[in-house]
């Protein structure tokens, strides 16, 4: 009996201290408020259900600061936060190269493509039916990584000129091209293909000189963060292939599985 009572002690001090163990790393973690992760809008979807796993999972709180890449990359500077997740890899080299951030990683490939309402009333297929009379173009302003992207193309086909004299809107974001098209507000508009998955009642169109050129959606580590531990462990989290990478495929981006450091 005394060396089933030994035993039993022994039990509820290991329990004990692994409660306290446990305890002490909650309250380890209470210490950081939250990680501040700047996140192009057309990346919205994915990234929010993969902050709120991860914050089950780590009792970490992650807050998105959402917009144009362009957009956030000028705040970086100004208003510090942890992680930058921009639609364009070159956001991020730029980043590195003017000291912001320490490490780049590519996690998913993007192309642009039309989007046009289900059925394509206008029957658009190329960049030149965006020039037509006709036609009501929405398009991303270039502080958006689409938008910057789509300024180029258009500019080397020699259409912009044409396209803005008719009738052009510009938006902030990728997500707000899209909305556009989806309420009928615009016939056609220029968005990463990965939005498909995201709205309803409209087509994706494929033309040439998207396919051509693809870009990279990627994320840093900001040396302004105050997390660097809880920094890096969201970083994991979100580009490894059974956590994060699973939430990317299902919302339609690719090349997860290609991710490069």
């Amino acid at each position: 009996m005394k060396r089933v009572g030994v035993i039993l002690l022994g039990l509820l001090i290991l329990i004990g201290c692994l409660t306290a163990l446990v305890k002490d790393r909650i309250a380890d973690s209470l210490n950081c408020p939250g990680l501040i992760v700047h996140c192009a809008a057309g990346l919205q979807k994915p990234v929010e259900e993969i902050a709120r796993e991860f914050e089950k999972e780590t009792g970490i709180s992650v807050h998105l600061n959402l917009g144009g890449s362009g957009q956030l990359y000028s705040q970086l500077s100004l208003v510090g936060g942890d992680v930058y997740i921009p639609a364009d890899m070159s956001y991020l080299e730029k980043a590195q190269d003017e000291g912001l951030i320490d490490e780049a990683v590519r996690f998913s490939t993007l192309l642009a493509e039309l989007i046009v309402a289900e059925g394509n009333p206008k029957k658009i297929i190329s960049l030149e039916d965006l020039a037509r009379d006709n036609v009501r173009v929405v398009i991303a302003e270039r502080s958006a990584a689409v938008g910057l992207f789509t300024h180029e193309v258009i500019e080397k086909s020699g259409l912009l000129g044409d396209i803005e004299d008719g009738d052009l809107t510009k938006m902030g974001t990728v997500n707000e091209v899209a909305l556009q098209v989806q309420l009928g507000a615009a016939d056609v508009g220029i968005v990463w293909n990965a939005l498909e998955f995201q709205f309803e009642n409209c087509e994706f169109i494929s033309v040439p000189a998207f396919q051509k050129q693809a870009k990279y959606a990627g994320v840093g580590n900001l040396k302004s963060g105050k997390w660097p531990e809880e920094t890096s462990a969201f970083i994991s989290y979100l580009i490894d292939l059974d956590k994060g990478g699973k939430v990317f495929k299902k919302y339609g981006f690719d090349g997860m599985d290609t991710i490069t450091r």
